[in-house]
């Protein structure tokens, strides 16, 4: 496809994208598929009346011609001057990856139009101008979009559910799957998108995660060929979190697991091919069932690959790649890979990794070595802190007179800030909001959003924020 555009003159932008030949196009609405040697126009106005088209129909549409003459111009364009009549036959595409390539890009696009979903995105301090992430607002089969090749499709395929009712007009109503979610691609080993994954942005704990039917590929995608050291995550959310830093990605592998109970058989399918794999590493979340996973799968890789170095991060309590990344420096998650442990450690301490202690001492003696001496400070006595319980230095608990207030985490390297997540906990309610404590204006808006959400009364939820910022300073 490179090759044919060169040889028209077109040049794609960094998307992949470019103005399309066979209309009048003012906008760029022709996407490139490099990876399958396809293209797909996603005006309702175009020559190719809306479908993936290879090479050959790229020419056969330029050149106006049948498609006899557009092979032997494909010919003449990747090898200029042949005479032999030996033609090759453009390789099958797959029609399932086109569909599912043409949808993500949607998706993709559907990311910029959403404002809740940028919030979100950005809530979980993920960046979708850095990572391919789409979102889902199930407005994709109407309007101008509305196709009946496109409804077939989203039917086979899983896109669309006919519940079998109809709308107030009388035409059959569809219901999109994966609504109101962010959407990730899953590729197999030739990079095609052959599975899509959903994780809803709506506050319901029961349903959060959604797999297009028949699912297969891995995310981000097959490790290379060439992969050394391979991380294993527990979510997709994690994997990516993981692959927007560029230290981490530059050395190590990332693949995401289906959750605590999804090394799938596609995934240690993978894992055979990498003939120079030295370490798999598990950063799994710090609780009972990351704890699980990583007690179960150990042994069965260990004992697949005896020559291979299995290890474990050491997760904070109750916190897991993201939530890390949410509250705290993205050197954190270099710090707790680079300080695993070997898993016979694990096993041999009941399956138990280790955790935030673990990561405190190692920060220490970070401390310790550096290169900057500075006086040592007198012996002075604190001032008591009562109040706020400081078990877990990822998870700080204070219990005020009118709720409960849990802080993930907070810099103290800007004296002039008091930057947090706080989670405000009201019997079965709760409501999570990032705060500058020394922000006046933000505090107070914040107060009315938690008393509204949480039926409270503001001037007391001002007062619990006023004492915890005390607390918090010592």
């Amino acid at each position: 496809m490179q090759c044919s555009c060169k040889h028209y003159g077109l040049k794609a932008d960094k998307q992949a994208r470019l103005k399309c030949p066979f209309h009048n196009d003012k906008t760029p609405s022709l996407q490139l598929y490099y990876k399958t040697q396809t293209a797909f126009c996603f005006s309702t106005n175009c020559n190719t009346h809306g479908k993936a088209i290879d090479v050959i129909d790229f020419i056969l549409y330029y050149e106006k011609c049948d498609k006899h003459e557009a092979i032997k111009k494909a010919k003449n364009i990747i090898q200029p001057g042949t005479t032999t009549t030996q033609t090759t036959v453009p390789k099958q595409t797959n029609e399932k990856a086109m569909f599912l390539e043409r949808m993500f890009t949607y998706f993709k696009n559907a990311v910029h139009n959403s404002k809740p979903a940028r919030e979100y995105i950005e809530s979980r301090n993920l960046d979708h101008k850095q990572i391919e992430i789409g979102y889902n607002g199930g407005q994709f089969h109407h309007g101008q979009r509305k196709d009946e090749s496109l409804i077939n499709d989203c039917l086979k395929y899983g896109l669309l559910l006919d519940l079998g009712l109809k709308s107030r007009t009388g035409e059959t109503a569809y219901k999109p799957f994966g609504k109101w979610c962010l959407c990730f691609a899953l590729r197999n080993q030739n990079h095609e998108i052959t599975g899509l994954y959903f994780r809803s942005t709506l506050a319901n704990k029961d349903q959060r995660h959604f797999y297009l039917r028949d699912r297969s590929g891995l995310y981000p995608s097959y490790p290379k060929p060439e992969t050394q050291k391979l991380i294993l995550t527990e979510s997709i959310i994690d994997a990516t979190s993981l692959l927007q830093q560029e230290e981490i990605k530059s050395k190590y592998e990332i693949l995401s697991l289906y959750g605590t109970n999804g090394l799938t058989e596609e995934h240690q399918t993978a894992i055979r091919k990498l003939k120079h794999l030295t370490e798999i590493i598990f950063f799994l979340n710090g609780d009972e069932p990351g704890n699980k996973a990583v007690a179960k799968y150990a042994p069965m890789l260990k004992g697949e690959y005896p020559n291979l170095k299995i290890t474990s991060a050491a997760v904070p309590k109750n916190e897991d790649v993201n939530s890390l990344l949410q509250v705290h420096s993205p050197e954190i998650l270099t710090h707790l890979i680079e300080t695993r442990k070997e898993v016979d450690f694990i096993l041999s301490n009941g399956g138990e990794p280790p955790q935030a202690d673990i990561f405190l001492s190692n920060e220490n003696q970070m401390k310790e070595k550096s290169t900057i001496t500075e006086e040592p400070e007198p012996t002075r006595s604190k001032a008591p802190i009562t109040g706020l319980d400081t078990n877990n230095p990822y998870n700080l608990k204070y219990k005020g007179n009118e709720a409960a207030y849990q802080i993930k985490g907070f810099r103290t390297d800007q004296p002039d800030s008091l930057k947090t997540t706080v989670q405000t906990i009201a019997e079965a309610s709760d409501i999570t909001l990032k705060l500058d404590l020394y922000e006046y204006k933000q505090v107070e808006s914040s107060c009315k959003l938690i008393a509204g959400k949480l039926g409270l009364r503001k001037d007391a939820i001002e007062a619990d924020l006023m004492q915890l910022t005390s607390l918090l300073e010592q």
